[in-house]
């Protein structure tokens, strides 16, 4: 069951749907009508398909986005042969026209500011020559990977390649006294974009600076179009994560990647900041996560850390992942809102203690395909002396035992068997006691673990029951503190479970 402040909670979703703006992103400008055409073609008998050969090609030259079906029989009746035919209205979009200034780049210059620039970039910067004519090839590859991820971006009138102009500032004044940062743009803090221009300052990371920058481009590709309905923890969220980049030996570069240390990644912060934030609260709940607004950004980069840790969520978990990323291609109107309550309402419950696990474990490297949890609600021990019992594999997370415990009630834990928590060196053979001479969150490594799953709850209070974790070992009697479905871990850090093998069998009994 869900209590009711979590309904009130999840009605809020379609209201906060519809803000947009923040980190320095702000939303389109609502694009003029003629920036959308509707073409009607109309199914014709073969004696008249040749009278319009013409204007159907037409509607083939520019992106078709949307196709439907109507009867005809009321509309254009006269040109219709039969009662029974169909027209088909087909809608055809462009992105809106190349608004970006055209710079006097001699004046620029001389004002210490240059220019270099790519096929999907024209930066503008007073920052090292060398570091400075880096980034426009960044951004090329970058192009390809957001296509994949988004779709591609529909043609504008004139047939134009999408490019960006960015303006990186290490002396924000001469930028002020050149007059490229316009007087319409809110205040910039570390980045902001409008339209098909970014304004960010300049980061002493290498790393970083490249993650602002693809930070703002993402933005500028994927709200390029009118009427951008997605909400704001998303528009940063995704941003965020699409920014959070790796580079291979060649040059290679991979978007959206989890950071697996944190000196390759130096000035992201982000993974710090929710393993700090978990240490004196709970996690924050997903639909506060859901309900940031554009103030919430302003200089603070916890906000950035929350939607980026609740977009890598759903985009890296093996269930959530492909339904997702579709959301991607539905960011007009209200559509987003709508796909996302159709997402997360059946499974509200479970999402959002998946979530809850998911942020209170976040580490460097998670593992996220064998951490993901699957729920599966356990089977009562309904008289003393019963038993059940479940086996637990080293190399995944948590696990449902299939045993549910009635709160109050005592029971006794065995677990038997050995296995291994390492390769290399040679491994490490544990029982579910753990061995003694590396820990992990303060247990053991290898000790068996327990959390209960809550049947019902009446406030949020119940609901964060599941994150309280119980060191059992290989025997235990305990007192359920509260009825629910029992699940275990054999412990080990969540970017190291692959590397084990084995299991142990947990006998329950009930007292």
């Amino acid at each position: 069951m869900i209590d009711r402040s979590y309904f009130q909670m999840f009605a809020v979703i379609a209201v906060v749907s519809l803000l947009i703006s923040g980190c320095g992103s702000e939303s389109p400008a609502p694009q003029k009508l003629t920036e959308s055409e509707i073409v009607v073609t109309q199914e014709q008998s073969p004696e008249l398909r040749s009278k319009t050969k013409t204007s159907r090609k037409s509607t083939t030259e520019s992106k078709t986005i949307t196709e439907e079906t109507v009867d005809n029989k009321n509309l254009h009746r006269k040109a219709s042969p039969s009662e029974g035919d169909t027209e088909k209205i087909v809608k055809t979009v462009y992105r809106p026209s190349d608004q970006r200034p055209v710079h006097n780049n001699q004046r620029l210059a001389l004002l210490g500011i240059h220019l270099y620039e790519s096929p999907r970039l024209k930066l503008y910067t007073d920052i090292d020559p060398e570091v400075a004519a880096k980034l426009p090839p960044v951004i090329d590859q970058a192009y390809l990977a957001l296509e994949d991820y988004f779709g591609s971006l529909p043609p504008d009138r004139e047939g134009t390649e999408f490019q960006v102009t960015g303006y990186i500032m290490q002396n924000r004044e001469l930028f002020k006294e050149a007059g490229v940062i316009l007087d319409s743009l809110p205040r910039i803090v570390n980045g902001r974009h409008q339209g098909a221009q970014f304004w960010m300052d300049y980061q002493t990371e290498n790393y970083y600076l490249r993650h602002l920058m693809l930070h703002e481009y993402t933005h500028c590709f994927s709200m390029i179009m009118e009427n951008i309905g997605a909400p704001v923890w998303y528009l940063e969220g995704i941003a965020e994560s699409m920014a959070t980049h790796s580079i291979d030996q060649n040059g290679k570069i991979t978007l959206n990647v989890m950071p697996h240390n944190k000196e390759d990644f130096a000035g992201l912060g982000r993974i710090s900041l929710i393993e700090q934030a978990v240490l004196t609260s709970p996690p924050k709940h997903m639909l506060e996560v859901m309900q940031f607004g554009p103030a919430d950004y302003v200089g603070n980069n916890e906000s950035y850390a929350w939607s980026w840790a609740l977009t890598q969520f759903f985009d890296k978990h093996p269930r959530y992942a492909k339904p997702f990323r579709e959301l991607s291609r539905h960011m007009q109107g209200r559509a987003f809102s709508q796909k996302i309550q159709q997402l997360i309402k059946d499974d509200f419950t479970k999402i959002n203690d998946a979530w809850l696990l998911f942020a209170k474990n976040l580490q460097p490297g998670y593992d996220f395909e064998r951490a993901a949890i699957s729920f599966r609600t356990g089977q009562q021990l309904d008289q003393a002396n019963s038993f059940a019992v479940a086996k637990i594999a080293s190399d995944r997370g948590w696990q449902s035992s299939g045993i549910r415990v009635k709160k109050g009630d005592t029971y006794e834990l065995i677990a038997k068997g050995m296995f291994s928590l390492a390769e290399k060196p040679k491994p490490w053979m544990s029982t579910a006691d753990g061995i003694s001479f590396r820990y992990f969150k303060g247990q053991p490594l290898g000790r068996l673990i327990m959390l209960i799953r809550p049947d019902s709850v009446s406030g949020i209070s119940d609901r964060l029951s599941i994150l309280e974790e119980y060191p059992l070992g290989a025997s235990a009697t305990w007192m359920a503190p509260v009825s629910g479905t029992i699940y275990f871990r054999l412990n080990d850090a969540w970017n190291e479970l692959g590397d084990n093998e084995g299991s142990v069998s947990v006998t329950v009994t009930r007292k």
